[in-house]
């Protein structure tokens, strides 16, 4: 691999370290003021349905700047509202949608933060390295998901109030994220795009193959968005706090560097198929299991087959995802901003899925209509990438 794609991959690493902390803690942290997850889908769809917008504004920054911009505009404002949720808690309690807020900002730095990322790892890695590149990035990536329970469950151990043990992970947070500030500097990417557009990128009417990929990203998003916060809060829910949920979240890491590195001599062109149907069937049967039996036994049969899941399907779908994508060489970046749309769209309905629900269905009933839904969505998302695997 190339100098710069081992620069990426160490980005997306020490990313992945702090991202592993705030995904699965900052829900937490905020779920424990607002008590409702209505709320925290609410939080997830402000907070996704600001990618779009600022997906937008970067493909037109882009044009002038390296990715390098983009990166730091996204980790600032991603590091801001981390320090507005640290110093918001007496805001919290006083009116729950103040975490909008935060979920305005980080939304903003996202979409910029994985905008970059996103078109980089299309644009860097050649067609002969993507693949190894792809298992590396998750391998180490995994790594750091790793150390961050790890780092979670000393912290929330050795403190006598959790809501005390989540504002120092959040110091901590803050504190790496200026470290990434600066390794991002030091990545220089630029745009591949000539003449293209969004808007274009976005027109799904006449090109078969993109409307198809467009389509499968969507569903895609549908069982996404479930795995952005519902998912981790019935987790918490299981564990009964958030030691216990740090432990098990520890667990699933271990399990997660076993599971991709399975995944590096199978995720090729000519195993596909098979490693995306055993993620599909792994995803649906994990979701089932700890919707239907939510206790701490539930809660981590779901998590190591989701390892599997993750390797096997979410690999495979980004690697076909990814050949789609490399045919659009002069369009690429507007290409991988449009498939981000279409996943934001699939996660932001996927939550409004689960507000349905809460409000025409009863309490005891709206998360296993909801959840029972929506993962069987990866079976599209199978069909439609596979159609074009050649």
């Amino acid at each position: 691999m190339s100098k710069q794609e081992k620069s990426l991959i160490l980005l997306n690493s020490v990313f992945n370290f702090c991202a592993s902390l705030v995904s699965t803690f900052i829900n937490v942290y905020l779920y424990i003021y607002t008590n409702s997850i209505p709320m925290m889908c609410l939080y997830i769809i402000i907070r996704i349905g600001c990618f779009p917008i600022f997906f937008t504004i970067g493909t037109k920054l882009v044009k002038k700047h390296p990715f390098t911009l983009t990166y730091t505009i996204g980790l600032t404002l991603i590091t801001c509202a981390l320090i507005y949720a640290l110093v918001g808690g007496p805001l919290f309690e006083q009116n729950p949608y103040y975490v909008l807020i935060a979920a305005a900002i980080v939304g903003t730095g996202e979409g910029f933060y994985y905008f970059s990322a996103n078109s980089s790892i299309q644009i860097v890695p050649s067609e002969e390295t993507r693949g190894q590149f792809y298992v590396y990035s998750s391998i180490f990536g995994t790594i750091g998901s790793l150390l961050a329970p790890t780092f979670a469950t000393l912290v929330l151990n050795n403190v006598a109030d959790e809501m005390q043990g989540y504002r120092i992970l959040l110091y901590v947070i803050v504190s790496v994220f200026v470290i990434v500030i600066f390794i991002a500097l030091n990545i220089n990417v630029k745009s591949k795009d000539k003449d293209s557009s969004v808007r274009k990128a976005l027109d799904i009417r006449y090109d078969k193959t993109w409307r198809d990929h467009c389509a499968a990203v969507f569903c895609y998003g549908l069982e996404d968005g479930l795995r952005l916060n519902t998912i981790s809060l019935l987790i918490y829910r299981a564990a009964g706090s958030g030691g216990v949920y740090s432990k098990v979240q520890t667990i699933f890491s271990f399990t997660s560097i076993l599971a991709y590195y399975s995944t590096k001599k199978l995720l090729n062109k000519e195993h596909i198929t098979l490693t995306m149907t055993i993620g599909v069937i792994l995803r649906i049967s994990c979701t089932l299991i700890l919707l239907y039996f939510p206790t701490l036994t539930g809660a981590i049969i779901y998590g190591l087959m989701n390892t599997f899941a993750c390797a096997f399907n979410d690999n495979s779908y980004s690697f076909l995802s990814a050949r789609i994508i490399g045919k659009y060489q002069d369009e690429m970046t507007v290409r991988v901003v449009a498939k981000e749309i279409f996943l934001s769209f699939g996660r932001i309905t996927s939550m409004s899925i689960v507000l349905l629900c809460y409000k025409l269905l009863p309490e005891n009933l709206y998360l296993l209509v909801s959840v029972t839904i929506l993962p069987f969505s990866q079976l599209i998302t199978r069909h439609l990438l596979l159609k074009h695997k050649d």
